[in-house]
């Protein structure tokens, strides 16, 4: 990847490909202040017949480089699916240049939210990352979403909850 020094000539960017861990770049933009709901995440898992289910989650966080937290619905299939299954990839598209999947293992560490009783939080453990910006783009939005006015203070308090923890 290209960048363009002051002088305008054009510079490479350090690209890599793989890591043990959440890379800085794409720590920071999970890492999500003030109960922000973007960037969004997509969570795949592993269906009982062995096929693939997505789901969009904007409750996902970073918490340290290794670890990633996030809110489930308990009735949700990405929730069965993570009990029974603990294997996930999660996807990150984030401006300017992050395009990131994370391949990791979940856990339910709190089966029910003080917050809601429906809703559980669960951990994913990250194994690797992969790095899949193309050179030849730039990602000028992301997956975005906002709350519906009479859920705004449904968030607020798992957000809550979730960056408490």
């Amino acid at each position: 990847m290209t960048n363009r020094h002051a002088s305008g000539e054009p510079q490479q960017i350090a690209r890599w490909r793989r890591a043990s861990e959440l890379p800085p770049d794409v720590f920071a933009a999970w890492r999500k202040p003030e109960r922000a709901l973007n960037p969004v995440a997509i969570v795949a898992t592993v269906n009982p017949d062995g096929t693939p289910r997505t789901a969009p989650f904007g409750s996902l966080r970073a918490v340290t480089p290794q670890l990633l937290r996030m809110i489930s619905m308990r009735y949700h299939d990405t929730y069965a699916n993570l009990r029974r299954d603990g294997r996930v990839t999660v996807a990150l598209l984030a401006p300017p240049n992050i395009a990131a999947t994370v391949r990791g293992r979940a856990r339910v560490v709190r089966e029910r939210m003080n917050a809601d009783e429906h809703s559980a939080v669960v951990e994913i453990d990250v194994e690797e990352v992969k790095n899949d910006m193309a050179r030849s783009i730039v990602v000028e939005t992301g997956i975005t979403i906002s709350a519906r006015d009479k859920f705004r203070d449904w968030f607020e308090a798992g957000l809550g909850e979730l960056d408490e923890m």
